[in-house]
Formats: structure tokens, C-alpha cells, sequence
């Protein structure tokens, strides 16, 4: 059975991996993280860009302890299936699109980095409820 929502097309606007020279410990898949996007639609259709920022260890004193300072920059295009009732469409892109981008971008930062000075890093899992919740509230409270 096909999924209501499908990424239809994605592509990198920018991937940087800055390793850190003094880094000596063991690869750690934690740091400082930042996930923020957009969702725009085209018109009334079930159409959907979504552009996201991923920055990893962004500031100079995160990037002191840990092995990479990262960011990456990429778009995704999400369609859902046609006949999609519209209470379906709020309800599932502002979670499940940008989780199934974010997904694709820990592969990409993955493969970059392992060929980078201290090996491979992935990616912390993110809690999408958790940051859009928090997009609301601060949408609300602005």
C-alpha cells in the first residue's frame, strides 16, 4: 500500500564539515544541534517544499569539545497522494516531512564525514513533536 506522503525530489544546497584540529577524543554523536525549517506549499495542491538548516556545534565553544562544527542545507518536495483529505495533510506535514528529510540528511552527514579527520559522525536522533510544539509556542507567543 503507497504512503499518503511521498518526497518526490530532494537536493543539497550546501554541505560543510570543519574538522577539529585539536579534537582528541573518541567520536562522539552528540553535540550542539540546531534543526530549523520552512514548509511552503504550491497553492492549494498537495505540493510541498520544505528547506532545512542542520548546525552542528555552530558556536566557537561547542566546537572547542567536539570533533566537527557541520552545517548542511537542503530542500525536499513532498506530494501527497491525490485524494488526500486536507485535515491529513496539516496533520502530517509539519511532523513526517521534515523527520523523513532530517533522515536523509543524517546519511548525507555520515558519508561525508567518514572520510573526514576523526571518522564518521552521525546525527542525534531528533524529536519532531518536541521542536514543532516549540515552534508553536514560540509562534504564539511573538
Amino acid at each position: 500500500m503507497p504512503a499518503q506522503l511521498d518526497i518526490e525530489e530532494y537536493f543539497v544546497e550546501e554541505v560543510r564539515v570543519k574538522a577539529n584540529p585539536d579534537y582528541s577524543g573518541e567520536i562522539s554523536h552528540e553535540g550542539e544541534i540546531s534543526v530549523s525549517f520552512n514548509i511552503k506549499r504550491k497553492g492549494t495542491e498537495p505540493f510541498f517544499m520544505i528547506p532545512m538548516i542542520i548546525n552542528v556545534n555552530k558556536t566557537k565553544k561547542a566546537f572547542e569539545t567536539a570533533p566537527y562544527q557541520i552545517v548542511l542545507r537542503i530542500t525536499g518536495f513532498f506530494r501527497f497522494k491525490e485524494g488526500t483529505d486536507e485535515v491529513t495533510i496539516k496533520k502530517m506535514i509539519g511532523l513526517n516531512a521534515p523527520a523523513m528529510l532530517y533522515s536523509i540528511a543524517r546519511g548525507i552527514v555520515s558519508q561525508t564525514t567518514a572520510q573526514s579527520l576523526h571518522g564518521k559522525f552521525i546525527l542525534p536522533t531528533v524529536n519532531f513533536v518536541e521542536l514543532v510544539t516549540k515552534r508553536r509556542k514560540k509562534k504564539i507567543s511573538t
